[in-house]
């Protein structure tokens, strides 16, 4: 896929997201457009961080969010944590191969419904 293509990532949610890794603070801008959360201050309340760390963030000082941190922000956004995860993880890569594993995996991200999949009939039911 190329760069700016979307990926819905979850069947609860309408949220979609870039395929390619995010910064850190466009986690936060989502997050404030998505949630009553309309400022840093209340997002960094929200996900256990400071306002300094937003700020780390915002500038590019600081390059992904920790698992922690990744969970919380999926809570908020009724994602499935892993797909915060994966994208957080290809953005603090170290190497070009690393960053490359963790795109694949996040695009590679099956999310099943909570209810489970209909299972394949065959052009019958079983009742």
């Amino acid at each position: 896929m190329l760069h700016g293509q979307k990926q819905k990532c979850k069947a609860e949610s309408n949220i979609e997201l870039e395929v390619n890794a995010m910064r850190g603070y466009e986690w936060v801008e989502l997050i404030k457009r998505e949630t009553d959360l309309k400022s840093d201050n209340k997002v960094a309340l929200a996900i256990g961080i400071t306002r300094s760390a937003i700020s780390d963030h915002k500038h590019g000082r600081a390059a992904s969010f920790y698992d922690e941190q990744c969970i919380k922000i999926a809570e908020l956004l009724g994602l499935e944590p892993i797909v915060v995860i994966a994208d957080q993880r290809a953005a603090g890569a170290k190497n070009d191969s690393m960053k490359a594993v963790w795109e694949k995996i996040k695009r590679n991200i099956v999310v099943v419904p909570r209810d489970g999949i209909e299972p394949p009939t065959r052009g019958f039911s079983i009742l």
